[in-house]
């Protein structure tokens, strides 16, 4: 079950990634941000946290353990094109069609020194939901952990259950355990730069931060169009910035999507009020 990250820059490139994403619910794309991006994005996203927006309906006493900061697009310009490029967005329309969607981008990174129950992991292992159970043909949504420092498990590097998303899950065993005794549990150790994309449905888990060095990350998840997503960047991205983004842009924002306002995974009737963000919680 060896997951190695290599380029995506040719056709035969982008089959293998997307037959390791089907084998193993994961797979990994070598040197997709630039030095000059590895260079100004760890202090724009610091600028970001220092905000720290929670997701819409999301509770402060949840994200405790880490720093993070969601509704990327409104802080920082560079957001409003970053996941378009081809070596992630074309793995991305592979999977969940032309018109996929930025359901959410934020980053993220478990905060040095802070641990989970009885001093273990910050995070359980889970798959990301999605689509209030709406049947959807094929994959429904895809995650990528866009890696802006240097990852190993003592920083915290993100545990996955490699090949789960075909699995049933058991119910009279703990997941981390079941996980362990099938010898899928993996962490992977990378350089700044890459990109992990894995299957909404793959067990994952941030991880425990046990060194103090720095381990942040963009979370950028796409969904098929037409499902509810975290954050619906047609309310809650300022006017302003809709107005002025790419045509490219529009179609991987949802900016001009049919269906009912959303948020959380939910979509919300006409006169709802969808949920205000906690800022600075």
């Amino acid at each position: 079950m060896a997951v190695t990250p290599f380029p995506n820059s040719s056709t035969e490139d982008l089959k293998a990634h997307l037959a390791e994403l089907d084998e193993f619910g994961i797979t990994i794309v070598a040197d997709v941000l630039t030095q000059d991006q590895l260079q100004a994005l760890p202090a724009i996203v610091d600028r970001a946290m220092a905000v720290r927006e929670l997701h819409p309906g999301q509770k402060p006493e949840h994200v405790v353990n880490y720093n993070m900061c969601a509704n990327l697009v409104n802080y920082d310009p560079v957001f409003e094109e970053l996941c378009l490029n081809p070596a992630v967005y074309s793995i991305m329309q592979h999977l969940l069609g032309d018109d996929a969607v930025l359901s959410t981008i934020a980053t993220l990174e478990p905060r040095p020194g802070a641990a989970g129950k009885d001093g273990g992991e910050v995070q359980g292992l889970h798959r990301d939901g999605l689509g209030e159970g709406r049947p959807v043909e094929g994959l429904q949504g895809c995650q990528s952990l866009w890696l802006i420092d240097a990852v190993d498990p003592q920083n915290g590097a993100t545990r996955f259950g490699i090949g789960t998303h075909k699995l049933d899950l058991p119910t009279d065993t703990p997941i981390e355990e079941w996980v362990r005794k099938q010898g899928r549990l993996g962490q992977f150790s990378l350089p700044a730069g890459c990109v992990l994309l894995y299957d909404a449905r793959t067990l994952h888990a941030m991880s425990t931060n046990r060194s103090g060095r720095r381990r942040r990350a963009l979370a950028c998840f796409f969904a098929k169009a037409g499902l509810p997503r975290m954050c619906d960047q047609r309310f809650y991205l300022d006017r302003e910035i809709q107005e002025r983004v790419s045509p490219q842009a529009r179609v991987m924002l949802g900016l001009d999507s049919p269906e009912p306002l959303s948020a959380l995974g939910k979509f919300y009737e006409p006169g709802e009020t969808l949920p205000t963000p906690s800022i600075g919680a």
